[in-house]
């Protein structure tokens, strides 16, 4: 009875009052306080962090506003080191501040390759087959060295571009130029292909495929600013000249430009 009393009493009211209006105005300090730690409501958009070195993050992306962490590497064939190739969130995306930033990059460490070369260098693969393996390895055919041999078009060998020999299970870096060593029955003549007016790649594997060494030169026109351009180039000129005979094992130099607008002459002079 004297509970009920006392509840219903003007001074349980009065400070039950005080008790709400002490409460809500702690909730309004609290939830004032979370917005400010959580940054509620600021949203900043996500810089394009593409194609930069993650070098380059420690000065310019300040912690204030994002934080990064490498979450990923991948290789890229011609891309620098450390070159950022993707993250998330991604470019554009409104994040709040001090988000961290998911990075993939381009590995900052030589990719290795494993040679798997033993039934190449056997006497029982043709060039072709040698240079579809090492493309497909991400190593390059730099140029062949011809020995006489009673079968034409036999890989023999195969050395780096210092020329030391290579064997099964050598590691090389991916990208690295080899040479092969090829047999040809001496003294054979074969007529030079016409390469004039196709794509640069495509002009070397026709002379290679034809056991002849190729020596790409790029014309002083400016316009091959990457490989991806060079790959693109066409043949303005080859020297010695489509059609004129030419033995197996010499070096034919081929002349290309990435001018769209170039006209090119493509017969045989």
């Amino acid at each position: 009875m004297k509970l009920i009393k006392f509840l219903f009493s003007k001074v349980f009211i009065l400070n039950l009052i005080i008790a709400l209006i002490l409460l809500i105005i702690g909730l309004f300090i609290l939830d004032d306080y979370l917005d400010k730690i959580t940054r509620h409501g600021e949203k900043i958009v996500v810089p394009n962090l593409k194609n930069k070195n993650v070098t380059e993050l420690d000065s310019n992306f300040t912690s204030k506003d994002f934080r990064y962490e490498i979450m990923d590497s991948v290789w890229e064939r011609g891309r620098p080191k450390g070159i950022i190739t993707d993250h998330k969130p991604s470019p554009g995306d409104s994040v709040k501040k001090g988000r961290k930033i998911y990075l993939t990059i381009n590995a900052r460490s030589d990719k290795m390759i494993t040679l798997s070369i033993g039934n190449i260098i056997n006497g029982t693969s043709t060039t072709n087959g040698a240079m579809e393996y090492l493309s497909s390895i991400d190593v390059d055919h730099d140029s062949t060295i011809f020995v006489p041999h009673d079968w034409n078009d036999i890989v023999l060998g195969m050395r780096d571009i210092e020329g030391k020999k290579l064997k099964d299970g050598d590691r090389v870096k991916a990208g690295s130029k080899v040479r092969l060593v090829v047999g040809h029955v001496g003294g054979e003549k074969i007529r030079t292909p016409k390469v004039l007016g196709i794509r640069l790649k495509d002009a070397v594997r026709i002379l290679r495929k034809n056991l002849l060494n190729v020596s790409p030169v790029e014309l002083g026109d400016g316009a091959c600013f990457n490989g991806i351009d060079s790959s693109l180039a066409k043949i303005t000129l080859q020297r010695p000249a489509c059609g004129s005979e030419i033995k197996i094992g010499k070096e034919v130099s081929i002349f290309y430009s990435c001018d769209t607008t170039l006209n090119i002459n493509t017969e045989c002079k």
